[in-house]
This record gives structure tokens, C-alpha cells and sequence, in this order.
């Protein structure tokens, strides 16, 4: 049986999302993105999308493509389809749920909730049971999800395989709330996923401050980081410039990789993987050629006052000291320049191979290539490297 696995994939289908969820994916205001939501779904639309988008060029409607799909089923076997026609049929699928019920305004949460999310997927494991391998979301304002009830069943039989954490959705990974699901993920030797670039999904609700007291409640409050933490809050509440007024700014604060310092050393030997590199936009850095991603970059660290790019940081701060701490090439694989700095790094000893995993963020991915494509490109920059992070570790990260 083969080992070789994507560890990171989605396959949440437009009901899955707040109404305003465009406004994340197209980066459109809150009513338009409401309005497009509600005209994609319309069937003349829809059906235009899914049945001819092939033939439409822009890869935004690739993306939306996938969105309308009736169902979760319907998203996975679209990617089962496309990986049956490559050299990478025999690759099993990690599919990460994501709990979107708290992440805009109770006003337009999804149609369907994360319970019927987690439904859908347990009926998905019984009908592909040796391809798929779903991780539960863990959001420390569900209560429900808290109680671990629901998980433990999961995972002890067999039907879940891991944990996932969106922070940026409006919640601190070194909230005390999730303390338990750590203590839990120790004792059975969990993975988790967890997302972290300047960007992606993120709340988009009217008050994301208040979700952000100026001193954040920790399961490790007297961890020296957090007074980093305290300081880097502060520097964006005083700040005057309109660039880190916008939600997908702020949520910075809830993805910097430095957050997990006071959980990794409470809990040394968690087995996590920081996702995505840290992000294109921290990968390159200061020699980012596009205009928009170096301002993102030196706005930000210049405001943080911290030179280290959470590129860097991953690997010297989380990578280095912790055992079972991974990052993977989810999205970012897409960047053939982001690609051949990871190589370079590989090369020179920067980045410890053992600890690269291969995923894709499939379907958000779409928005700038197509899966496949964007798997070429990472096999051709990462050469040796790359079977590796597809099989050996990957299995690692996952086995039991």
C-alpha cells in the first residue's frame, strides 16, 4: 500500500462558508461579496461555472468552480479525478475541515454549520476509507468541539486523523481554552495542522478588537514571549497608519508563528506543522519582486520591529528546538521563486528535510494555478527532496 500523502487539502463547498466569505477569496467588500455569493449560487450562474469552466480563462472562476459544488463529495471527487489522470494517483488526502461559524458577524454565518460539516465528512470517510484521512478543526469558541467529546470518537475510531487550527478566524493559538486539546494531542501523539502566512482566510466580522484585549489571556502567562506578544498587540492599536486598519492586517496578530513558542514549550514534544513556509510574502522577504507582497513585508516587520521573516523564524524558532515541530509547502508551492529559495535553504543546511512535508491547500490553490501545475512546479524546483515530503515524512507526521 502506498505512504505518499497531500497533508493538505480543503474541500469545503460554498455552504460551508459565511455569506461573506468572497470577500476573503476575491477581495471584495463585505455587500458585494455577498451579492456575488448569492448570484454564483443561482442555477443559470452556477451552471455556467461548473459546466463550462474549462473554457473560462480566469483563474478566479476556477476557484469559484469549485465554491458552487453542491456537496463536500462533489469537491473531493473533482481532485480524485484530476490526481487519477497523473503520476500521483496512488496519493492518499489529508482534507482539513474548517470551523467557519465564528468567523464574521452571527448575522451571516454559513448556511450549513461545522456540525453538518463534520457530518458530511464522516459519511465521506466510510465511502473513501483508505484515500482520505480528515483532520477536526478545533476553534476554542466552540463549546461543543471544546468538550472533546466529539473528536475522541472520531479519532479513536479510526474515522479522523488529526487536528486543525485556522487562528486567524479571531483566536490566539495560546488561548487557555484549547489547553486540553493540546494535553490531548500529547498523550496520543495528534498532528496538527495549523495555518500561518499574512493572508488567507481571517475574521471579517464589524469588531475584530474585541477580540483582542491588549493583554490576551494564555495557557502560559508567564512564558517570556508573551510580553513580545503584549508589545506587538500594542504597536497595532497606536498605530495611525490606515494600512493595518483592515481585518486581514490586524489577524496578523492571531497567525505570527511567535504565538506558539508559549504552547511548544508547555507541550515540547507536540507533534505540529506551522503551514505554508510562513507564506510567500515571508519566503522572499526583502527581494519579493511584487510590489504589493514587499510592502506587505517590510510594513509589517517594521511595525513589529522584528527583522526575523516568519519564514526564518519557523525554522530557527520552532523547527530547531522542538522534535516533532514540521512546515509544509501548502500554496506557497505554487512560487517557483519561493521554491528555489526552499531549495537553496535545503541545500545550505538552513532546513532540516525531515521535517518539510508536501501539501497543496487544494481548493484555494486554483486561484493560482491549477493543482497539478502547482505540484510540477514543486517537483521540478525541490528535486530530491520531493518524494520524501510526499511519502517518508508525511507518513512520519501522521502515523499513530
Amino acid at each position: 500500500m502506498t505512504n505518499r500523502f497531500n497533508t493538505h487539502i480543503h474541500v469545503f463547498n460554498g455552504q460551508c462558508a459565511p455569506k461573506d466569505f468572497l470577500q476573503v477569496g476575491l477581495s471584495v467588500g463585505d455587500g458585494i461579496s455577498t451579492f456575488v455569493k448569492w448570484l454564483i449560487q443561482t442555477k443559470p450562474v452556477s451552471w455556467v461555472i461548473v459546466k463550462l469552466g474549462y473554457l473560462i480563462p480566469t483563474k478566479m472562476l476556477q476557484f469559484l468552480k469549485i465554491g458552487v459544488m453542491a456537496s463536500q463529495e462533489e469537491v473531493l471527487q473533482y481532485v480524485l479525478d484530476n490526481y487519477k489522470q497523473s503520476h500521483y494517483a496512488d496519493v492518499k488526502f489529508i482534507p482539513l475541515t474548517l470551523d467557519m461559524d465564528y468567523m464574521t458577524d452571527s448575522k451571516n454565518k454559513p448556511n450549513q454549520d461545522y456540525k453538518s460539516q463534520i457530518y458530511e465528512m464522516t459519511q465521506l470517510k466510510k465511502t473513501y476509507p483508505n484515500s482520505i484521512f480528515p483532520f477536526y478543526s478545533m476553534d476554542p469558541r466552540n463549546q461543543e468541539s471544546m468538550q472533546l467529546k466529539e473528536f475522541k470518537h472520531l479519532y479513536e475510531t479510526n474515522t479522523f486523523s488529526g487536528l486543525k487550527l485556522y487562528p486567524p478566524n479571531g483566536f490566539f493559538p495560546f488561548d487557555p481554552r484549547l489547553d486540553p486539546i493540546y494535553e490531548y494531542a500529547v498523550t496520543h501523539n495528534i498532528p496538527i495542522m495549523t495555518h500561518c502566512t499574512r493572508g488567507g482566510s481571517y475574521f471579517i466580522g464589524k469588531k475584530v478588537w474585541s477580540l483582542i484585549p491588549d493583554v490576551p489571556p494564555s495557557l502560559n502567562p508567564s512564558h517570556p514571549e508573551m510580553q513580545v506578544i503584549y508589545k506587538r498587540i500594542a504597536a497595532y492599536k497606536k498605530t495611525t497608519d490606515t494600512f493595518f486598519k483592515e481585518n486581514g492586517r490586524i489577524c496578523n496578530l492571531f497567525s505570527h508563528p511567535s504565538n506558539y513558542l508559549p504552547v511548544l514549550d508547555k507541550y515540547p514534544t507536540l507533534k505540529l506543522c506551522i503551514a505554508h513556509l510562513g507564506g510567500d510574502v515571508e519566503v522572499l522577504g526583502s527581494k519579493n519582486k511584487n510590489a504589493k507582497q514587499l510592502k506587505i513585508h517590510t510594513k509589517s516587520t517594521q511595525l513589529e520591529e522584528n527583522a526575523t521573516s516568519w519564514y526564518h523564524f519557523i525554522l530557527e524558532h520552532i523547527i530547531t528546538p522542538y522534535p516533532n515541530t514540521y512546515t509544509d509547502i501548502s500554496y506557497t508551492l505554487s512560487d517557483t521563486a519561493c521554491m528555489k529559495v526552499l531549495y537553496n535553504d535545503l541545500q545550505n543546511g538552513k532546513v532540516n528535510p525531515e521535517r518539510l512535508l508536501f501539501g497543496t491547500d487544494y481548493f484555494m490553490i486554483q486561484k493560482e494555478f491549477t493543482e497539478l501545475e502547482a505540484i510540477g512546479t514543486a517537483e521540478n524546483e525541490l528535486k530530491q527532496y520531493f518524494e520524501a515530503m510526499m511519502g517518508s515524512n508525511n507518513f512520519t507526521y501522521l502515523k499513530r
